[in-house]
């Protein structure tokens, strides 16, 4: 799953040259505004302050900071390009910021496609700004126990959802499955993705630090498949598979998970077409689009013979067998 904070993360985590640099500005208490691309429009609100165009450097942009100007790198952080510049943002863009240099920052990005990054002079609070996106680093001591906390919470979640999977199972063999269970498996699973995107940032935030966290984060499976699968399976034919990124859906009640993937009312029971079971079986995704383009579902699917799938294109004697027992609840082949 994308996330636009992890690449601006990833620049400023322990051990690179910028948080080197923003390091020794806060042990420093004098505060900076640093802007990273942009170019060329972010000249455009630019005022005062000298071009450098100088090779990159922590120690360099350590020292322009004492200066009370905004610090402009390119967008590969290979060279310093002006410093005590003074930034106009835009008339239309606002911000909910108090201080004059934060408000800038938030107002800048919202305009240009830059990172900007606040230093506070007084509370040594590091700020990005990233479109519409902010976010505030924290002390690594927090963010480990943050993270210790998420893998905990991520654990449990990935339990549920794999249990309410095999609930979903167990009535895929009966035909129907009430739509309150597929709701309950999607709601488990996007807890459970909201939580690893979580712990992905920090792993990013924590740089070097975060190798430990990252090993126990490979403990638990990514379901991001297996969640698209399930809503691949029941949604109305005039819904689409969302990005559990932007579903935004912690609060969404029962009725809310139905009405999203396109039925009126919770009490349905309806029918799987069959993806996340013959994803199971490593099938190539146009042989899966065939097999479901001409059954439609599992339960007609069940009904085929082994010489009616052998005419699916891509389907061969093995495959054949392998999905006809699938589909039979007998012993499956899992290569093909």
């Amino acid at each position: 799953m994308d996330d636009p904070l992890l690449e601006v993360l990833s620049r400023i985590a322990p051990g690179t040259a910028l948080r080197e640099a923003i390091d020794n500005i806060i042990r420093a208490k004098t505060g900076a505004l640093i802007i990273i691309g942009g170019e060329p429009d972010i000249d455009e609100d630019c005022e005062g302050g000298f071009r450098l165009d100088v090779p990159f450097h922590h120690q360099f942009v350590y020292e322009l900071a004492k200066m009370d100007g905004a610090i402009l790198l390119d967008q590969d952080m290979h060279r310093i390009r002006k410093a005590n510049v003074e930034l106009i943002p835009k008339k239309y863009a606002t911000s909910a910021e108090t201080g004059m240099r934060h408000r800038t920052a938030e107002r800048i990005a919202k305009t240009r496609n830059a990172t900007i990054i606040a230093v506070s002079e007084r509370r040594s609070v590091v700020t990005i700004y990233k479109g519409q996106s902010r976010y505030v680093l924290h002390d690594l001591s927090y963010i480990l126990t943050k993270a210790t906390s998420a893998l905990a919470s991520l654990g449990r979640y990935d339990r549920l959802f794999r249990s309410v999977v095999r609930r979903l199972s167990e009535d895929e063999t009966e035909g129907l499955v009430p739509l309150a269970d597929v709701v309950e498996a999607l709601r488990r699973g996007y807890i459970a993705l909201s939580i690893r995107r979580e712990i992905n940032r920090y792993v990013v935030e924590l740089g070097r630090d975060g190798h430990l966290i990252d090993l126990q984060l490979e403990e638990y499976p990514d379901i991001f498949r297996d969640w698209t699968w399930i809503w691949k399976d029941y949604q109305a034919e005039e819904a689409s598979v969302p990005s559990p990124v932007i579903l935004e859906a912690a609060a969404w009640s029962q009725e809310t998970w139905g009405n999203r993937l396109g039925y009126d009312r919770i009490d349905y029971r309806i029918e799987p077409r069959g993806y996340r079971l013959l994803h199971s079986l490593r099938l190539p995704e146009p042989v899966i689009d065939e097999l479901i383009g001409e059954y439609h579902t599992l339960v007609q699917m069940r009904q085929a013979s082994l010489d009616e799938l052998l005419q699916i294109p891509g389907v061969g004697p093995q495959r054949a067998r392998g999905i006809w027992l699938a589909l039979h609840d007998t012993a499956t082949e899992s290569n093909f």
